[in-house]
């Protein structure tokens, strides 16, 4: 077992379950738990339940199993993610557009790293019934119970709350047309825009919105056209990293 998830999971412990700590090189990341958050993971996650209570039996802990969840989930995604794109990311960064940012965790965690204020949106779906892991994969799409209902916008709402995230505000991805005239220098997208739907449903945004020495960072679907797609969208692509059902790249100036 990961040390670091031990360590994570005793700060939740001693603070009441109130929040975890997590060390990342000179900074100690601090993030508030809030239930609708933590039950989103145990729900949209929901085959890594079994994870979770196999964690919890090992450390005997006190912790709620949906805490455990989001503790995992944690070191499963986002400290991979951040691992995986920090040479990526110039420290000069002022702004950033997160698609599909799931609860926000990975914009929770980079606003303590940067050491200058940067201003996040993050664009969700109000309501999720179904989840669909893999464009034109029909085998794993995955479906959630019927008397579950998950409500990405306000458990994102929520979490940046109980964080004190100012900083950060969150889109509803119905209402994108309002913010036309933002600006990023960096828009990112996990297992998101061109993973779970077509990249024509964001483009206009991106085109409108990334700087001109902006960078996109995206998975996108190997089981359909997203690369070609994603290709022909910028002068420069480079792939960064592959998993099994998708490939990571990196996008700059728009064609």
């Amino acid at each position: 077992m990961n040390p670091e998830f031990k360590e994570s999971v005793k700060s939740a412990e001693n603070s009441n379950e109130e929040f975890f700590t997590v060390n990342f090189g000179a900074n100690k990341i601090k993030i508030f738990f809030e239930e609708d958050s933590c039950n989103w993971v145990w729900n949209y996650k929901y085959i890594y339940q079994k994870d979770a209570l196999e964690l919890k039996s090992q450390l005997d802990s006190s912790l709620k199993t949906n805490k455990i969840a989001l503790i995992n989930y944690f070191y499963t995604f986002i400290i991979p993610d951040i691992s995986n794109l920090n040479s990526h990311i110039a420290p000069n960064t002022k702004s950033i557009l997160d698609i599909g940012a799931g609860i926000g965790l990975f914009d929770l965690f980079l606003t303590q790293v940067f050491e200058h204020q940067v201003s996040f949106d993050l664009i969700e779906v109000d309501n999720l019934d179904e989840i669909e892991h893999v464009t034109n994969n029909p085998e794993e799409t995955k479906n959630l119970d019927n008397n579950i209902q998950i409500k990405p916008v306000d458990a994102l709402k929520k979490l940046m709350l109980i964080n004190k995230a100012s900083n950060i505000n969150i889109i509803e991805s119905k209402s994108i047309d309002q913010y036309m005239d933002r600006k990023y220098d960096l828009i990112l997208s996990f297992r998101s825009w061109g993973y779970l739907y077509d990249l024509n449903l964001y483009e206009k945004f991106v085109r409108n919105t990334l700087n001109p020495n902006g960078l996109v960072i995206t998975d996108l679907s190997i089981f359909d056209d997203s690369i070609d797609k994603f290709s022909k969208l910028f002068k420069e692509v480079t792939l960064i990293n592959e998993a099994g059902n998708n490939k990571r790249f990196i996008g700059k100036n728009l064609k």
